[in-house]
């Protein structure tokens, strides 16, 4: 079965094969809700990663919901990583980690300072999953590098998380200078024309939604 008959895009796996050690995830919060299940069992047949957003926003869920969270987390359809985007973590991180999921990446502009930063990314480890810090796009790296003892990995946002729009594959840049301490990755609205600069500046790890994802399936195969 080739990547289109998949449903992903060619053009990005293509790239992602031409970089040893550079991982993909798909971003299931690009596809519609009632795609988002077939979005990740594509995704998991091809062996990528699921990158789902959980977000709350003014206490207003409209990310990827909890309970296909758990379902993932039962099926065990491929490795997934849940980024919390809330102004508040306490109870959802909880929450999530109450399921067995492989990883949570939590934003660092929701923490309060150092000590918030090392107790969520604790809570987390202590479930079984790893931690990752997601920082946004006005975030500097120095901000964050006090924090890098604490974690798994980082997330370079290229955009302002939860949002749509064109990415600044120039900021990541960070995701190299987090290198060696820490793997690093980019999310947000990188596609085929972007993804080569973001290797290239030293992602490891890349969240793609739209770009990946919305490619039709060939005549005659299943979209999921």
């Amino acid at each position: 079965m080739t990547p289109r008959d998949q449903g992903l895009n060619p053009e990005i796996l293509v790239e992602i094969a031409r970089h040893p050690g550079a991982t993909l995830a798909g971003s299931i919060y690009a596809v519609a809700e009632a795609d988002r299940l077939a979005a990740a069992e594509r995704l998991g047949r091809a062996g990528l990663w699921i990158h789902a957003d959980v977000i709350i926003d003014d206490r207003t869920h409209r990310g990827v919901d909890l309970s296909l969270v758990r379902t993932l987390a039962e099926r065990r359809i491929g490795p997934l990583d849940i980024h919390v985007i809330a102004p508040e973590l306490d109870g959802l991180i909880d929450e999530i980690c109450a399921q067995e999921v492989d990883r949570v990446t939590f934003p660092f502009e929701s923490c309060a300072d150092y000590t918030a930063v090392a107790d969520t990314a604790e809570r987390i480890r202590a479930s079984g999953a790893a931690a990752w810090l997601a920082v946004a796009p006005a975030t500097e790296l120095s901000a964050v590098r006090p924090c890098f003892d604490l974690l798994d990995g980082l997330l370079v946002m290229l955009i302002e998380p939860g949002s749509t729009g064109a990415a600044d594959p120039a900021l990541a840049t960070k995701a190299g200078q987090a290198r060696p301490s820490l793997p690093a990755g980019v999310d947000g609205g990188v596609d085929a024309r972007n993804l080569g600069a973001c290797l290239q500046a030293g992602a490891e790890y890349v969240v793609s939604g739209r770009a990946l994802l919305s490619v039709t399936p060939a005549p005659g195969h299943l979209a999921s």
